[in-house]
């Protein structure tokens, strides 16, 4: 058998994991629009945290009304909320900036979650590094995407 980027999120109950992709949704939505990108991002985690099918028309129909945080977050596990804080990260900075209201959600997620601002931080370093890292393998392939000159 091959897997392929096994995560820890498919160690997580079906219901945790539907949590975190309504987690993503509000994230996606913090900053009042929901971009190309971020519901390219949404249906791809979905795919990778193996959602039924049910669950995720589910989370689709929160694309049009997102759900509050704090209705989210109770009732999740700490693993599934630093999952979520993790993946939350990654999905609000694929427009290229962290808004305000991105940036208060993704803190309203740490504290939920147990962790501290340093701990924020350094999500927020390994996404940047992530891109960088991205950047520099479309760069070997002699693929690159606009803006890979700016992070390499």
């Amino acid at each position: 058998m091959i897997c392929l980027l096994p995560d820890a999120v498919l160690s997580l109950a079906e219901e945790q994991r539907r949590k975190i992709a309504c987690v993503l949704v509000m994230v996606a939505a913090a900053d009042g629009a929901l971009v190309r990108e971020e519901i390219s991002a949404i249906e791809s985690s979905m795919g990778l945290m193996m959602l039924h099918p049910e669950s995720r028309e589910e989370v689709r129909q929160l694309l049009t009304q997102p759900p509050e945080l704090d209705s989210i977050l109770d009732g999740m596990e700490i693993p599934a909320i630093r999952i979520a804080l993790r993946d939350s990260a990654l999905l609000a900075s694929v427009d290229g900036d962290y808004d305000e209201s991105e940036l208060w959600a993704l803190k309203r997620i740490a504290d939920a979650g147990g962790l501290t601002e340093e701990d924020l931080s350094k999500i927020l370093d390994w996404v940047s590094d992530s891109w960088k890292l991205s950047a520099n393998g479309r760069s070997i392939i002699a693929f690159p995407m606009p803006g890979d000159d700016a992070m390499l």
